[in-house]
């Protein structure tokens, strides 16, 4: 039997050349135009300037910022989808404050060429799920090898991201929290005043008796235990920060008697406000940083992020016995924080889930680019009680760098610029400002070196990073480089070709020898330790230089 036959209903069997029932397929709705790889802000804003009139699919590989919508702000995690209509913007926030460089996949479509023009998105919301990754990771695949996949997988796993995108789309249509949404934000705004129930119910027309119900079901608590509980949670936040006076708290948290704070914050927590900062906490750290940093201090997190880069120095040190994750798995999933039951939560300002954080546990975010990484380290010395530690490893820190300094006035005298650059093959390199770490900081702010002109051009490269891809990169040259190279063969053959180029190689430090070998991994972090071995080998590539160049 054939295909053709399945569409036939038995009695048409009897009746040649008669069809019982035909149904008609939709027509397509869309057609896929364009994929391209995407590596920072930039790359974003560029999106929107060349794919204005078309609709455009973001997909988020890595990273984590802030994009901004005619509706409003998102934020953007690993693994988040979204979906923008054409002719509207959905532009990467370029202020300071985004939390990690972005990496992620952009793809054009159009309508198909049929009058049935529907858009069944919505407006763009973040989509988080597995099922995106897997298929967007297969489709990158399967377009960069179109010949091998066949000339209809790329589209059909197009189709299904759509398919996947519309589900959700549906689904919020279906589930209208929005009221709540807006309780819960009045609720964080006004928590230092008086409010109550009925109040908030009035202001958004729904009945006490409702808002009860649907507030228990959205929140897992009633409406006075969550209001209980935020107050709490920014009380001991306050607490872990600083020394106020109960008088204080409780004109920070909008309870008007001391007495009744105290009785709360006792039954939430467990003992007084006063003995709070005194009792041993389990911390969990959202970052590689704040992690290294809270082992540098031999306070061992309860649950932390650790990078390839750190797991042979917990080792070496004995320092490896506690729950690890990486940066993203945190992000994305904080039922492994819940699950860890700590004390306190760490990590990078601004966070999407930070509501949801301080349910779990009081959460201290800091502002990663505003906050120079040694006041983020005295925070976190005053968090652990270590304070006076911290402060001792920043001391120690800062005598190393007037000697260092000292050195290079003797050999060098006038510092002249200097650059990191971090090499990620054909696709070009990353450099940092000193707000990001990479040793950047290290160059311009300990040694007084001066950034590449190109960056002061730029101006925020100052505190950010950018992607530069591999024909730019001699604009970003410096009197010093210091360069990590590509290590896989595949990404080296990119590498190479720019090296043989003229535009390199006549560059002042590569014809005076002033390029320098680092290792990205050594480079990566901004605790006391990483830093201080990073000037040390910074210092080593230097004074090797400049002492044999002297002896010559």
């Amino acid at each position: 039997m054939s295909n053709l036959d399945l569409s036939f209903h038995k009695s048409s069997l009897n009746t040649p050349g008669r069809l019982q029932q035909i149904t008609n397929v939709p027509p397509a709705m869309f057609k896929l135009c364009h994929l391209v790889q995407l590596h920072d802000r930039e790359a974003f804003s560029r999106i929107d300037e060349l794919w204005s009139s078309k609709h455009v699919l973001y997909v988020i590989t890595s990273g984590q910022a802030r994009l901004i919508s005619s509706n409003g702000q998102l934020m953007v995690n690993t693994g988040s989808a979204i979906v923008r209509q054409a002719g509207t913007l959905l532009q990467h926030e370029s202020k300071r404050g985004s939390l990690s460089p972005v990496q992620g996949i952009a793809m054009a479509f159009d309508f198909a060429d049929n009058e049935q023009r529907l858009w069944p998105f919505g407006h763009p919301v973040s989509v988080t799920s597995r099922l995106i990754a897997e298929l967007i990771s297969e489709l990158v695949q399967s377009s960069s090898k179109r010949d091998e996949s066949g000339p209809f997988k790329p589209h059909m796993l197009f189709y299904q991201l759509l398919d996947t995108l519309r589900d959700h789309a549906v689904r919020l249509a279906h589930e209208d929290h929005s009221w709540l949404d807006i309780v819960i934000a009045h609720i964080h705004e006004r928590i230092t005043h008086s409010f109550t129930r009925e109040q908030l119910a009035k202001e958004v027309n729904v009945s006490p008796e409702h808002f009860s119900r649907e507030f228990k079901k959205y929140t897992g608590l009633t409406f006075v235990e969550y209001v209980t509980r935020l107050r709490i949670r920014i009380a001991q936040e306050h607490l872990l920060f600083a020394n106020p006076t109960l008088q204080e708290l409780a004109q920070l948290t909008g309870y008007r008697d001391t007495f009744y704070l105290s009785r709360k914050f006792k039954q939430t927590v467990g003992c007084a406000p006063t003995l709070y900062r005194r009792t041993p906490k389990k911390i969990a750290s959202l970052t590689y940083n704040y992690t290294a940093s809270l082992l540098a201090l031999g306070h061992i997190p309860h649950l932390g992020a650790v990078a390839g880069w750190m797991k042979s120095r917990l080792i070496e040190n004995g320092q490896n016995q506690f729950d690890q994750c990486y940066e993203h798995d945190l992000i994305n999933h904080p039922d492994l924080i819940a699950d860890a039951h700590p004390d306190v939560i760490l990590g990078y300002a601004p966070h999407s889930g930070m509501d949801e954080l301080r349910q779990i546990a009081p959460t201290i975010l800091m502002p990663f680019e505003e906050l120079d990484w040694q006041e983020q380290f005295i925070h976190l010395g005053r968090i652990t009680g270590l304070e006076a530690k911290a402060r001792a490893l920043l001391d120690h820190y800062d005598t190393l760098q007037q000697e260092a300094n000292r050195t290079l006035d003797q050999i060098m005298g006038e510092r002249g610029s200097a650059v990191c650059i971090f090499m990620i093959g054909e696709s070009g390199a990353y450099i940092y400002g000193h707000g990001w770490g990479r040793a950047s900081h290290i160059l311009y702010q300990s040694l007084g070196f001066t950034p590449p002109a190109r960056m002061k051009k730029d101006g925020q490269l100052l505190t950010g990073y950018i992607h530069v891809p591999l024909n730019e990169i001699h604009l970003y040259a410096a009197d010093h480089i210091f360069i990590d190279y590509a290590r896989e063969s595949s990404e080296q053959d990119a590498v190479d070709k720019l090296f043989a180029q003229e535009s390199w190689n006549t560059l002042s430090a590569v014809r005076e020898g002033h390029l320098y070998e680092i290792d990205a991994d050594m480079f990566y972090g901004f605790d006391p330790i990483s830093v201080m071995e990073q000037l040390q080998h910074i210092m080593h590539k230097l004074t090797s230089h400049l002492s044999m160049h002297l002896s010559s």
